[in-house]
């Protein structure tokens, strides 16, 4: 075959026919396959998923056995959905152990108690860190998900605040 001068512009046509063709038939919902933007509704399991906000006022104790310790309480505007979350609760914290994180925090509230656990990793007095539940009971239970979570503490053993983020289903 040789290269005739109106075999080039035919060619050139068909190349341009096909990627056209190709890019028609392309997804252009692709990007939704993973995450949904804000905004966008999920879809399957995802919908049953809902926003969770945690905020907690957290002190450093003494323990009798030389460690520190922190336990604190929930603070009004935590939510799950559009539901207060735990309010008047109280938790503890303690030292977390393979396969949990750093630390585990066991959150009392009227009609259950949420465990979850986190490993900051930042030392210093402001922190952050992602976090999971771990356990649940009474209305609490069968509950999974986590997110992340950020504290600022005022100084090395006094008070601070923790902010946890997340979905729950």
């Amino acid at each position: 075959m040789g290269d005739s001068p109106r075999a080039k512009p035919w060619l050139i046509l068909m190349l341009a026919v096909a990627a056209v063709a190709l890019a028609a038939c392309g997804d252009d919902d692709a990007d939704k396959a993973g995450t949904p933007a804000a905004g966008e509704a999920g879809t399957g399991a995802d919908e049953a998923r809902e926003p969770i906000l945690i905020k907690t006022h957290v002190a450093f104790l003494d323990h009798p056995k030389g460690e520190t310790m922190t336990a604190g309480e929930v603070l009004p505007g935590s939510t799950i959905g559009d539901s207060p979350f735990c309010p008047g609760g109280k938790f503890g914290d303690r030292h977390g152990e393979p396969p949990l994180g750093l630390v585990v925090k066991a959150i009392r509230c009227p009609g259950g108690r949420l465990t979850i656990t986190f490993s900051p990793t930042q030392r210093s007095l402001k922190q952050s860190a992602a976090w999971e539940i771990v356990n649940g009971s009474g209305r609490y239970e069968g509950l999974s998900g986590g997110g992340r979570m950020k504290a600022e503490f005022e100084s090395k053993a006094g008070e601070g605040r923790e902010v946890f983020t997340g979905a729950v289903k």
